[in-house]
């Protein structure tokens, strides 16, 4: 009897052990789903006021049982819960209140916690306005350099002090911190990139404010200039040289200078500079080249043009040549192209405007020279009749000794076309005897921001005349496209497939355009697109740079940043890009922002002459997935994450699986008691 007792009390612990086991696998379970689960009840929405929605800047609060559990204000559409979370905890079941500015909206809503909820608020009847914002200053933060210690700091006016300062949306450049109780913007940004972002601050009476605000963060470039062995180091921060400067050789033969904020293009070479020329091409139109350099890296540019002098020497000028009547020109990669030139007879040099680097030349035009002897003067001439046909005009010229000896005009019989050329001009045809100029069919298309009105070819190519020949092409009112100002017509050279401005003059009353031209080649009458109601002045006539270079599309983007990049749904996502104006003069652009190569939103922008400015776009999309951004060639992307479930299975093993572990061990010891009562 005493053996069966000891047995069944054996019996008795070990089920007691396997209850035990069951309960604290059960507790275990439901530990960690409350564990695993969210406490907390996300909501985002529109808020409306008498059917309208607010102005941002409205407080919106929420209440659990009169206690206040939530608030945030609206955006600038009219919304809360988008720039930052609207979260409340609470007990499932809770009754939550909302109210805008105090004023009870509709509806309630029911706390479930771990749940994200889109919910639109209403209120009708009367709704005060917002207390008093806070301003906020600077509204523009200066830029900083990659690896260099930067600081701004932030003032709030309006409110009242202490304040607290926080990114409501976008972020700061890495490794820049904001103080949140002194508004000190500071630290050693780490990567080179234009960063957007809201700023918040909140003052001890209620008060807020908000101010978008962007940080552009650059490298430092040290480049070495070399002028005819004088050398020097100087720094370019994005590019850009900020403080005007003038690079020249020791002996100041070459000097080149530079404005403030001049953007620089080196084409990714550290090293500028100009060298005497051993072999430049020869001229091919009897001038007299007095001295030759060459610049590199070819192709570099400058916005602003850039002012080249050059140093003469008098003994290097032909007999009877005339000091005034020196330019400087640069090679175009087949001939020579004479520039806007002033003359300082004193200091013995020439300067002229240039926005490239390439060869560049003092000329001196051809000298027409005479032999004389004792009462005689004998001058050997040869006449040369030139046949010329303008636009299917035909006529022709005669040359004495390569020279209009006095000025002549060809016009075409529709009065299209002039041509005109000044008292003994020099004319190299390069050997032909015929003059032909005709309209192109197909001409390369105009750049970006601008209209093609006519093209024409003039031959032969690469024909010289100096002084230069005047081109005058006349228009009438039927041809000016209608987003484009008479006034900002202008001629421009076509150097391989880009369009070159050249300095024009302009009749609105007579309906003509007129420029000089020193060599044939295809030129066009264009116009610029005017952008906005005002007029846009054509492209500025400066040294035109290289095919390779050139454009007259003024305005570039770059910078292009999107964040954040993983948003959730209907959460504000900041795009943004920084716009330069290339040119050198003002002008206004349309920006435009698409999502999935469709068009998203636009801005138009004005910038003054070598000036640039970042544009912002806020992006909100609810549907999850990818998206691609684009502006102005420039792409990148974001992603709307889809809403997490609202209940997931916890980490480790499921209850089903515990409750069969602890039905297998029940099993196991029912078994073993009955073993042991069968040896009874």
């Amino acid at each position: 009897m005493a053996k069966y007792i000891l047995k069944a009390s054996i019996a008795r612990h070990m089920l007691i052990i396997v209850l035990l086991i069951i309960g604290s696998l059960s507790t275990y379970f439901i530990q960690s789903v409350r564990a695993d689960a969210p406490n907390t009840h996300q909501f985002y929405g529109h808020v409306s006021i008498n059917g309208s929605p607010p102005s941002e800047g409205y407080s919106v609060t929420a209440g659990i049982g009169g206690i206040q559990v939530a608030s945030c204000t609206t955006d600038s559409q009219g919304r809360y819960g988008y720039n930052s979370p609207f979260t409340i905890s609470g007990q499932n079941g809770q009754t939550i209140t909302f109210y805008v500015e105090n004023v009870t909206a509709v509806p309630t809503a029911t706390y479930s916690s771990g749940s994200i909820t889109q919910l639109d608020l209403s209120v009708s009847g009367s709704v005060p306005p917002p207390a008093a914002s806070c301003g906020i200053s600077p509204t523009i933060l200066p830029a900083g350099v990659v690896g260099t210690p930067y600081s701004a700091q932030l003032q709030a006016s309006g409110g009242a002090a202490p304040y607290v300062w926080s990114i409501s949306s976008g972020a700061l450049p890495g490794g820049l911190l904001v103080d949140n109780t002194t508004g000190l913007i500071s630290g050693t940004p780490t990567t080179s990139q234009s960063y957007s972002f809201t700023i918040h601050v909140d003052d001890n009476a209620s008060h807020h404010g908000n101010a978008a605000l962007s940080i552009q963060i650059s490298t430092v470039q040290t480049i070495t200039a070399v002028f005819l062995a004088h050398s020097e180091n100087f720094s370019l921060t994005g590019g850009v040289l900020s403080a005007a400067h003038e690079f020249s050789s020791e002996d100041g033969s070459v000097r080149f200078s530079l404005q403030d904020n001049t953007s620089m293009d080196l084409k990714g070479q550290l090293l500028l500079g100009a060298a005497p020329e051993t072999n430049p091409p020869a001229s091919t139109d009897n001038s007299t080249l007095i001295c030759v350099y060459s610049f590199s890296p070819a192709g570099a540019t400058f916005s602003p043009a850039a002012r080249l002098t050059l140093k003469y020497d008098v003994k290097a000028l032909p007999a009877a040549a005339n000091e005034t009547d020196l330019y400087i020109a640069y090679w175009t990669g087949s001939a020579w192209q004479s520039l806007t030139s002033t003359v300082n007879t004193t200091t013995k040099e020439v300067y002229a405007l240039v926005s490239h680097f390439t060869r560049f030349a003092i000329r001196c035009p051809a000298v027409t020279s005479t032999t004389t002897t004792t009462n005689t003067t004998t001058t050997t001439t040869t006449t040369t009749t030139i046949a010329t046909s303008v636009l299917g005009t035909s006529d022709n010229f005669s040359l004495s000794g390569g020279i209009i000896q006095s000025a002549a005009s060809i016009v075409s019989a529709d009065g299209r076309l002039t041509l005109s050329f000044a008292d003994n001009t020099t004319v190299n045809l390069q050997g032909s005897q015929q003059l032909i100029v005709t309209q192109l069919s197909s001409p390369p298309a105009a750049p970006a921001g601008n209209r093609l009105v006519a093209a024409y070819s003039f031959e032969p190519d690469n024909a010289t005349f100096s002084p230069a020949l005047t081109v005058t092409i006349k228009y009438n009112t039927a041809e000016i496209p209608s987003d484009v100002s008479e006034s900002s017509f202008y001629i421009a050279l076509l150097e391989g497939s880009s369009w070159i401005p050249l300095p024009s003059t302009v009749n609105t009353e007579n309906k003509t355009v007129t420029a000089q031209v020193s060599h044939f080649s295809t030129y066009g009458l264009l116009g610029a697109v005017s952008e906005t109601s005002s007029t846009v002045a054509p492209p500025a006539p400066i040294a035109p740079a290289p095919p390779a270079a050139a454009t007259t599309s003024s305005f570039s983007v770059s910078d292009l940043a999107v964040t954040p990049a993983l948003a959730d749904p209907g959460q504000p996502v900041n795009v943004s890009v920084r716009v330069i104006n290339g040119d050198t003069v003002e002008s206004t652009k349309t920006i435009m922002l698409k999502v999935n190569d469709q068009n998203e939103a636009q801005k138009d922008v004005t910038l003054a002459a070598g000036k640039s400015q970042i544009v912002s776009f806020t992006v909100n999309k609810s549907q999850p997935g990818k998206y691609t951004v684009g502006i102005g060639g420039l792409s990148d992307g974001f992603e709307i994450k889809a809403a997490a479930p609202a209940n997931e299975q916890p980490s480790g093993l499921s209850l089903p699986i515990l409750i069969v572990i602890a039905l297998g061990g029940l099993a196991i010891i029912v078994f073993v008691i009955k073993l042991i009562f069968r040896q009874t």
